[in-house]
């Protein structure tokens, strides 16, 4: 205890010393502080590299005395890797501990100050990935600062716009939802974040069009965005209608009109079919197709919706996320139509064309099928559910988020299985192969029966 009691001594006054505040005519210093810098760099890089962090204390807190800050950028970073270790010490006391979180932020902010350039990375990636390193260990280390930490994400996507990682996005996202509950912000500046944010994301989907890390951080932020509560329709109508009105050719405001509308399922409303409308008329796309197919759908006009839905797929410019959704989409409204043979063929289609469409997929196909009647006897008629359960295991595994779902409905289908007893007057046992077969469908399934 009384060793680490002089570590933290060492290390906290670091906030009030620096040679920084004094220039220094030699890269390492002057006269015999210099001597003494490069002596105390070596030492304690050494006992760094080889594991002992607490051994290299002493001579990491005297080069960074001593050394000017322009000397090397290794005292500053290592010195997050020090601080960090003393930090997670179970005898540290709560006011070294508060000196010790001021100096790793230090560490960091020498970084950016000094250091912000990087060789082959660019001008300014040792700054953005030091600010960016800053900002979670400030989430980490002082979790009630939200304003603070809020800055420097300001300051983050100042710097490093659309090449900010998409995680600190949606703590962006999410640190402003918080503080809007905490009524430290209002209704449109959760808005403007979530524009901003999207502008960020659309120019990374842009350049990387395949990622599901941008799929799901955008999926993301819309929850966080619908978790406030601003985004009710009511909310959105009245934020964007004098928006639309005044610039109804603005593609980007449109855009994010329909995209907004769409997510907060204010399908029905004028705004919407204006918006998707005009989106249409200035540059038509998947989206806008896609936006069209649901005005249609939500009037029933589902065979209308799936053209549009086909405009969609056949888009060369549409991701293969976007084209599973679309598929799935598609089948559920050939479904509706009582067009088994389509649905199943788009509910495949969309298994093939993206994983992240498979759960949703197999969930159709499981519907489908518990939905026929056919059947001579009792076991063929009961014989859907087995292939039903099947498709609802497959969408459980392909998508945690259709698990709920699926356990729901495979409970209720399981209800349907024949008895023991009945499978036993077919000569058919538990476990063995059984061949479905309903109208254009036909499949492989398994004996299962109630006790």
């Amino acid at each position: 205890m009384k060793k680490l009691h002089v570590f933290l001594l060492m290390v906290c006054p670091l906030l009030l010393i620096g040679p920084s505040l004094v220039a220094q005519p030699g890269k390492y210093g002057d006269g015999p502080d210099s001597t003494e810098c490069r002596i105390k760099l070596s030492f304690y890089y050494s006992y760094v590299r080889s594991g002992d962090v607490m051994a290299a204390v002493p001579s990491w807190r005297t080069a960074v005395a001593l050394c000017p800050r322009t000397a090397s950028q290794f005292p500053y970073s290592d010195g997050q890797t020090i601080i960090k270790t003393l930090l997670k010490q179970p005898e540290i006391e709560a006011e070294h501990r508060v000196g010790l979180i001021d100096s790793l932020m230090l560490m960091y902010d020498i970084r950016i100050q000094y250091y912000p350039s990087h060789p082959v990375n660019g001008p300014m990636a040792n700054a953005i990935s030091a600010l960016t390193n800053k900002i979670i260990d400030m989430g980490v280390y002082m979790p009630d600062a939200k304003e603070k930490r809020m800055a420097e994400l300001e300051k983050l996507l100042s710097m490093a716009g659309a090449s900010t990682i998409t995680p600190m996005l949606a703590r962006y996202m999410e640190l402003t939802g918080v503080l809007f509950t905490e009524g430290k912000r209002t209704a449109d500046d959760v808005m403007d974040a979530y524009e901003r944010l999207s502008a960020i994301l659309d120019i990374k989907e842009s350049e990387n069009p395949e990622n599901e890390e941008i799929f799901s951080i955008r999926q993301m932020i819309e929850n966080y965005l619908f978790s406030t509560g601003v985004a009710t329709c009511e909310n959105l109508i009245e934020l964007f209608t004098p928006r639309f009105e005044a610039n109804p050719d603005d593609l980007e405001l449109v855009s994010k009109i329909a995209s907004m509308l769409t997510y907060a399922e204010c399908t029905t409303s004028d705004l919407y079919l204006k918006a998707v409308t005009a989106l249409n008329k200035l540059a038509p796309s998947y989206q806008t197709a896609k936006y069209l197919s649901i005005v249609h759908t939500t009037k029933n006009e589902f065979t209308t919706a799936i053209k549009y839905l086909q405009e969609a797929i056949d888009s060369p410019d549409i991701p293969t996320l976007e084209k599973g959704k679309c598929l799935v989409d598609q089948g559920v409204l050939y479904y509706k139509l009582n067009n088994i043979g389509r649905a199943m063929a788009a509910a495949n289609a969309a298994i093939a064309a993206s994983p992240t469409a498979r759960g949703k997929a197999y969930m159709l196909m499981a519907n489908i099928w518990a939905g026929q009647r056919c059947g001579d006897n009792d076991i063929e008629k009961r014989a859907v559910f087995w292939v039903a359960v099947d498709y609802l295991a497959k969408a459980r595994a392909a998508d945690p988020s259709c698990a709920q779902e699926a356990d729901r409905l495979a409970s209720q289908y399981r209800q349907w299985f024949p008895l023991q007893e009945d499978a036993f007057m077919y000569d058919l046992i538990e476990g063995s192969s059984f061949v479905v077969s309903c109208g254009s469908l036909r499949e492989t399934t398994t004996v299962r029966t109630r006790k």
